[in-house]
């Protein structure tokens, strides 16, 4: 049986495998080629995948308790990131530093405006930590995905729940569901289009074909009328008839 895990970090999402039943959300330990971690099943997937590695058990008491250990490790070694970083004057901002759980590896994310040449701040990164150093730049979206939050929809961040790869998102997706186009109503945490206008906009695009656009001329029952709003939901078209305004079923008009 295989699983898709999340990470306690703000890396991509595991695809591991293992003879054991698991349930979604129980937190287990993963054991990969290159390290030891661990992590929370967001849901179970097809064996056809590749996978990252396999789960080692779940995680009791003794996982927990190391975890806390690494937690506290994690933030002390962030301070000496921080430190060698404002040693070398570069311009990135240290946003998470992690260790695994054997240590074999500390994961290390920043921001940045432009790119950063780190290969003299990764030599000395080696030589304080004496462990396997990977350095990774990344965008606002991994930020917000790192350390979560709540989304206007009053639940946890997709991101930091269970999402692996971010979504291609475009304000056409938004346009298709007929929503207001303010950015500040469109955009997540992180400042850029939220992930979850991605998810019905299949449906969106199938259902707009059949729908007139904005400003067209249509034919009603009551005469011809001009399109000022459409409810995909409801199956219903908005239209401007003389002085007054109507709502129509879309299979009762005809396009002028």
């Amino acid at each position: 049986m295989n699983y898709e895990i999340k990470l306690t970090h703000g890396e991509d999402n595991l695809f591991v495998s293992s003879n054991s039943h698991y349930e979604i959300a129980d937190t287990v330990v993963i054991k990969t080629e290159k390290y030891k971690v661990m992590g929370r099943i967001v849901r179970k997937v097809s064996p056809e995948l590749l996978s990252d590695g396999y789960i080692v058990s779940q995680a009791n008491a003794l996982d927990f308790e190391l975890a806390e250990k690494v937690a506290q490790d994690s933030d002390a070694a962030k301070i000496t990131v921080k430190r060698l970083v404002q040693d070398h004057s570069l311009d990135m901002k240290v946003i998470e530093v992690k260790y695994t759980l054997d240590y074999k590896r500390l994961y290390i994310s920043f921001t940045a405006e432009h790119r950063v040449d780190f290969r003299a701040l990764l030599k000395d990164l080696a030589s304080s930590f004496k462990t396997r150093i990977e350095l990774r730049q990344i965008g606002s979206r991994d930020v917000a995905k790192t350390f979560g939050g709540i989304g206007p929809c009053g639940r946890p961040l997709c991101c930091s729940e269970f999402m692996g790869e971010f979504p291609n998102v475009s304000i056409k997706m938004a346009k298709n569901q007929v929503l207001s186009l303010n950015q500040s109503k469109l955009n997540g945490l992180c400042g850029r289009l939220m992930c979850c206008l991605s998810y019905e906009d299949d449906f969106y695009r199938q259902a707009r074909k059949k729908f007139p656009d904005f400003g067209d001329t249509i034919k009603t029952v009551d005469g011809q009328a001009r399109v000022i709003g459409l409810n995909i939901l409801s199956n219903t078209v908005k239209a401007r008839l003389d002085n007054q305004i109507q709502d129509y079923d879309v299979s009762e008009i005809e396009v002028v």
